[in-house]
């Protein structure tokens, strides 16, 4: 049992974790941000590459998903999570400094969520995680998503939502279904109901992850 009592303490707990376990990784690992006290939505996302500048030794802003990237933030906003100032900036930037990464986050909890991976380690490529660091890194989730306590949980890909659902589904049928009634069926987990979603960016499909992200927004 983790028992961290504050975000400061996990995060601490997080990177013992990785200079224990990957001493060789330069990278750094990639926190949570958003409203981090009660949000509508936790959005959860696979693992973080080198893309994400804040993953980098030199970087000395916060570290959360998707910082210096572009995609994630097009679906997001066009979903209706993010301001049209922000994803402009975006869209034009070459690079984003420390202080425009701290202007999403508080984007990001003016739209009440908060975006986490569910594994805080970051790679080299794109490749999925081990099973063994899914297993190592999911009681550090549990324990945030205790901390944050949102009212629904969002998962990016089938790989968080099984683990904290213990559930095969095809997302496929899922996506479908939701298109057809315009609801969102939920799954129980022990820290809130999840609601499954295409993944936003490489391997997924982020039109389709936008259409269930209206129907999120909608909730």
């Amino acid at each position: 049992m983790i028992k961290c009592n504050t975000l400061a303490e996990l995060w601490k707990y997080v990177d013992d974790v990785n200079a224990k376990h990957f001493p060789e990784n330069e990278l750094r690992p990639i926190l949570g941000a958003g409203k981090t006290k009660n949000p509508k939505i936790m959005f959860v996302l696979i693992n973080p590459t080198i893309g994400n500048i804040s993953s980098h030794p030199t970087w000395t802003g916060p570290r959360f998903p998707f910082i210096g990237r572009k995609h994630h933030w097009r679906v997001m906003h066009q979903a209706g999570f993010l301001d049209d100032k922000i994803m402009e900036h975006i869209e034009h930037a070459t690079t984003w400094s420390p202080t425009f990464a701290e202007a999403v986050g508080k984007e990001m909890e003016r739209q009440n969520i908060y975006t986490t991976n569910i594994v805080k380690w970051t790679g080299h490529d794109g490749s999925l995680p081990e099973k063994e660091k899914i297993a190592l890194f999911l009681p550090i989730l549990k324990r945030e998503i205790e901390l944050v306590q949102p009212e629904y949980i969002v998962t990016f890909g089938l790989i968080p939502f099984e683990a904290l659902t213990n559930k095969t589904i095809r997302l496929r049928d899922y996506y479908t279904e939701a298109m057809k009634t315009k609801r969102l069926r939920t799954y129980p987990c022990a820290s809130g109901d999840v609601i499954p979603c295409y993944f936003p960016v490489g391997r997924g499909d982020p039109k389709k992850a936008v259409e269930i992200l209206k129907l999120v927004r909608n909730i």
